[in-house]
């Protein structure tokens, strides 16, 4: 198990000296000393160039917030993008982000099973440009390929004409990029006749290989609008969409809360005889009380706290903004918190990091706050959310409705605020008397 407190660690590691091991190193995979808490995410692949910055890389991601297993995630992933660098015989100062995605791409192709894993590059790119060792890629004035020019055109329908938002715009260029390449000829033109239903099955069953349900269905979905879009051009035969593959949907199971002596026991493993531990019983309380998502929480300001009504303002999905009210305990919690809160000057933000810099708490230390203090407790698969399916349980068991439940949870639909109507049988079974004991 890991250790719950080496997150808030690494910058304590980094003032003793450790941060500058790798820097002295050059092109070895010098590691941590045994025993330390980075040894533990610390990869086994040699990080070729990189290994001189794994050290700096490891600090930047406990700086960013990541959760522990994302920060090995990430390492990894920079210790597989240093293999391929001694592979090319390239240095770092040779890098630039050109060179890198390609590296990714074929790395995708020889590897399939890669690719998910491969998402991790893309931070340990970040880290590398903003610590100014990555390149841009080189300008190349060139006339755009036929699979580029119809594949930014295609997202830019879907910007200007569908409206959608930058994420979608990503995934989408993520399924239309290999796929407009796979029907590219060498003539430089797009081979539109070779699509048909099972060649785009085929190409979506590769696509979605050893991704989750969600994101199988959201790569189906996309393939289906890229093929409308070019049906609607005159390009492919409209009913080719209509034939596309449905991935397996697999159903989660129905949302379950806490029970009342669990959120006791969660509650009773914070030490409020620290300011982190009165940090951390705040966000438990609003998490219990108010059912708010951990992004909601880690996107509270100061100003979003309206003490003369009293209410908390937070903005939900979609941008949705909701006002709730503060019930007593989450006051005093807050308070109790507040009073001992430290921060640089001119943080907004309410929950700040306990160590320097003293920032807001981004969703992944949010996160980390609940799972620290369930495995304190001894508790097993707590976590964020369903503290917020405990807010929704002790609404209906405390004799509110549906609307009140979608209100405070700032659900779009009522629909699904009624999902909770199935999650506690036992208030139920009372009213529904055995067969044949009818009065």
């Amino acid at each position: 198990m890991d250790d719950p407190m080496h997150v808030e660690g690494a910058e304590a590691v980094a003032r003793n000296g450790l941060g500058n091991v790798g820097a002295s190193a050059g092109a070895r995979n010098v590691g941590p000393p045994a025993g330390s808490w980075n040894e533990k995410i610390w990869p086994r692949l040699q990080g070729g160039p990189l290994a001189a910055v794994m050290m700096e890389l490891i600090d930047w991601l406990v700086t960013q917030g990541y959760a522990p297993a994302t920060q090995r995630n990430h390492v990894r992933a920079a210790a597989r993008l240093g293999s391929w660098m001694v592979t090319e015989e390239l240095r770092l100062r040779g890098l630039d982000a050109g060179r890198a995605v390609r590296m990714v791409r074929e790395d995708n192709e020889r590897h399939p099973e890669h690719r998910s894993a491969n998402e991790n590059v893309s931070a340990v790119l970040r880290f590398l440009h903003e610590t100014g060792r990555l390149r841009s890629a080189p300008v190349i004035h060139a006339q755009p390929r036929p699979a580029e020019a119809c594949l930014a055109e295609w997202l830019r329908f879907l910007e200007v004409e569908q409206g959608r938002g930058t994420s979608w715009i990503d995934k989408a260029r993520r399924v239309g990029e290999p796929f407009l390449e796979l029907i590219e000829e060498r003539s430089g033109e797009l081979d539109w006749e070779r699509v048909d239903v099972a060649m785009a099955n085929g190409f979506l069953l590769r696509a979605v290989a050893g991704y989750s349900s969600s994101t199988a269905q959201c790569t189906a979905a996309l393939l289906r609008g890229l093929l409308t879009w070019a049906a609607d051009n005159g390009w492919v035969k409209s009913g080719i969409v209509f034939g596309v593959l449905s991935p397996r949907r697999i159903h989660s199971g129905l949302p379950k809360g806490l029970s009342v002596g669990e959120v006791a026991v969660l509650k009773g493993a914070v030490d409020l005889a620290s300011p982190t531990g009165r940090r951390d019983m705040a966000v438990i309380v609003m998490l219990v009380r108010l059912g708010v998502r951990v992004g909601e929480i880690a996107g509270l300001t100061l100003e979003d706290v309206n003490w003369r009504e009293p209410s908390l303002r937070v903005v939900g999905k979609g941008g949705r903004v909701l006002v709730l009210p503060m019930p007593v305990d989450v006051g005093e919690a807050l308070v109790d918190y507040l009073r001992v809160r430290r921060a640089e000057p001119g943080e907004r933000g309410v929950f700040i990091r306990s160590l320097p810099p003293l920032k807001a708490l981004k969703r992944a230390g949010i996160t980390e706050i609940i799972f620290k203090h369930a495995r304190i407790a001894g508790l097993d698969g707590v976590y964020p959310h369903r503290l917020r399916h405990t807010a929704a349980t002790q609404i209906l068991a405390g004799g509110g409705n549906f609307r009140q439940v979608q209100e405070l949870l700032g659900h779009a639909s009522i629909a699904s605020s009624v999902t909770y109507a199935r999650v506690d049988m036992a208030p139920l079974r009372p009213l529904a008397p055995a067969w044949g004991k009818l009065p």
